[in-house]
């Protein structure tokens, strides 16, 4: 009875709920971005069918995402993702982040060492 009391508090609390959500609007983008490379117009349609309600996102990454999405759904130019500038752009990025590290390590080792990003780096590059 106890565990019936916990799945029914788990899977209506709030913050489930919202996760739900956002992994259910994160597998609608994907198949959206696929259905993109496609040209699968009418896929694209009833993804952004879908998701058109959805609230504005906080996170820019996805509120991007369904722009995008949208956009292409009516009648906007279909954005192509180009995987070598976003591999290009997380090279300099982690190279940015890597140098940032190294000089935490040097002004506060702690809290550098602390920092799991950073802890992250400095393992992995051993």
């Amino acid at each position: 009875m106890r565990l019936i009391c916990v799945l029914f508090i788990v899977f209506l609390s709030p913050s489930a709920n919202a996760q739900i959500k956002e992994v259910r609007l994160k597998t609608l983008l994907s198949i959206c971005e696929a259905a993109q490379s496609t040209n699968d117009l009418g896929t694209i349609k009833n993804i952004a069918n879908q998701i058109k309600d959805a609230p504005l996102q906080s996170d820019q990454i996805l509120a991007s995402r369904m722009r995008i999405c949208l956009s292409a759904a009516n009648g906007g130019e279909t954005i192509k993702i180009n995987a070598e500038a976003l591999l290009k752009s997380i090279s300099e990025k982690m190279s940015a982040i890597e140098s940032d590290c190294n000089a935490l390590l040097e002004i506060a080792p702690n809290i550098a060492l602390d920092n799991k990003t950073c802890r992250t780096i400095f393992i992995s590059n051993n």
